[in-house]
């Protein structure tokens, strides 16, 4: 049996196909469009090429996010909590929190010992704290977003940003671009700032132990090093982590499937 989970992001729209033995079979991603039900298909096309699969192969579809509602096709949708909270202990079982960072949201989520949410903070009032702020800095800095991690992580001393808005961030990177503060001084300082801001959530929901970071900054290298310093706790990496919410919504749906297949032979 098979099902795919779709994740339409305010920043990128992911899709994930997963096979009941466990098995991820493809991903794909593309920038999240204005019409997501659009988007959607066009994004779960791309990875059932990718896995030699037709729509009809696929026996339940479940969204989430942004645009998790606006899906015809789909079968059911689930919250970006719920799917990143069961993506994440999918990958890593032994998880008790997840730290998920997308585009122009961070949440602090602490797990039941199923995977199931026990709890969880939300912090969507400024961009400052996702990956939203990451692209324009980089646009700022004149350097590829991909090589912020590294410049950070290469850098002798880090340059603290400490603006909580993200406009006056962003203008704070300007005036130490103008100062010739060095790049990868100002990428670490930035990527501090979010490990100091998602530190805050963390600590709402009682933060001590084993911690999955999910969502596309934690691609960033710069930040999990910031994050490890600062946290005090494992931290668990997935390969894929911005594919954690999709996976989710995969298992989930899998779930569902497998219930209605039960039902129906009970009936």
């Amino acid at each position: 049996m098979i099902s795919a989970g779709i994740d339409l992001g305010s920043g990128f729209s992911k899709a994930l196909i997963y096979r009941d033995d466990g098995q991820v079979l493809a991903r794909a991603i593309a920038k999240t469009k204005a019409d997501f039900d659009t988007g959607a298909r066009e994004v779960l096309d791309d990875a059932l090429a990718q896995a030699g699969l037709s729509q009809s192969d696929i026996a339940y579809v479940c969204t989430t996010g942004l645009g998790r509602y606006a899906v015809t096709f789909r079968d059911i949708q689930v919250t970006e909590i719920t799917a990143a909270a069961r993506g994440a202990w999918t990958l890593f079982n032994q998880a008790q929190f997840v730290l998920d960072l997308g585009a122009q949201s961070t949440r602090a989520i602490r797990l039941r010992d199923n995977g199931k949410v026990k709890e969880f903070q939300t912090n969507e009032k400024c961009a400052a704290g996702g990956g939203a702020f990451l692209v324009r800095a980089a646009k700022y800095l004149e350097v590829p977003l991909d090589s912020l991690g590294k410049l950070s992580s290469d850098a002798k001393a880090s340059q603290p940003i400490s603006s909580v808005c993200a406009v006056l961030a962003e203008t704070e990177i300007i005036n130490h671009v103008s100062e010739n503060i060095p790049i990868g001084d100002i990428a670490r300082g930035m990527h501090e700032s979010m490990a100091e801001r998602a530190m805050g959530l963390l600590k709402k929901v009682g933060l001590n132990g084993p911690l999955c970071l999910v969502g596309g900054v934690a691609l960033q290298s710069g930040f999990v090093e910031a994050c490890r310093k600062k946290f005090g706790v494992e931290l668990l990496i997935p390969q894929h982590s911005q594919y954690a919410a999709a996976l989710g919504a995969a298992v989930l749906g899998m779930q569902r499937a497998k219930k209605r297949l039960a039902d129906a032979a009970a009936s």
